[in-house]
């Protein structure tokens, strides 16, 4: 499908829009702070609070274990489920498929496995406009540093990401924040092909949180 290019006879010079950053953005305070400038239809976003209202009480976390295309390094930043059940097996948490690959036999083989369920919800994930306000709905999201990385940012929402050691530019190379989106957090691999580490830095940080937004008053 194909489309006619608008007029430039005006423009005085061009540049590609993934290039703007090394004259916009060339240092850490470039980056403005903001608390995610995209917004997701809020009837659609009250809709996905009383579907995942409906799980019962504790919180709500997204997750995303597997990258897009093969050319992009997807063996590379995807995890299995089993490697995150020491996550997934935290208590006070339900988790919500954000996965846009097909994931379903996965699912249904590590709940017939380990006995923890992940919830799929495929019109979630069929409608970009759906994923986002799923999204805004939920507390956290985890992730593997795939698309759902940018949407939670660019909402800013709450986000644990799992980085591997060879990272696209966007990860940077150390650090645990992402310039780019201030409610990002980055748990980088330090082994190539270790995630265990990662993991458990996650599932600490999980159980911590559940501790904490279970206190009263919180």
């Amino acid at each position: 499908m194909g489309r006619t290019a608008p007029d430039a006879n005006g423009a005085v010079a061009q540049i590609a829009a993934g290039s703007l950053p090394l004259y916009f953005r060339r240092r850490l305070e470039d980056f403005p702070r903001h608390h995610g400038y995209l917004r997701a239809a809020p009837e659609r976003i009250a809709h996905w609070r009383q579907r995942l209202a409906s799980l019962g009480p504790g919180l709500k976390v997204g997750l995303s274990w597997v990258g897009g295309a093969l050319k992009t390094r997807r063996a590379l930043r995807s995890i299995g489920l089993p490697q995150l059940s020491p996550v997934l097996r935290s208590p006070g948490a339900h988790f919500v498929s954000l996965q846009y690959t097909r994931c379903e036999a996965d699912i249904d083989a590590f709940t017939r496995d380990s006995g923890i369920a992940i919830h799929h919800w495929p019109e979630a994930i069929a409608d970009y406009d759906e994923t986002a306000a799923l999204v805004s709905a939920l507390d956290l999201v985890i992730s593997v540093t795939t698309s759902i990385v940018h949407l939670a940012g660019a909402l800013g929402k709450p986000a644990w990401i799992l980085v591997p050691t060879v990272a696209e530019w966007r990860y940077l190379r150390s650090g645990c924040s992402m310039p780019w989106y201030p409610s990002v957090r980055l748990h980088r691999q330090a082994v190539l092909g270790d995630w265990v580490p990662v993991v458990e830095e996650i599932r600490s940080a999980l159980c911590a949180l559940v501790e904490r937004t279970a206190r009263p008053g919180t």
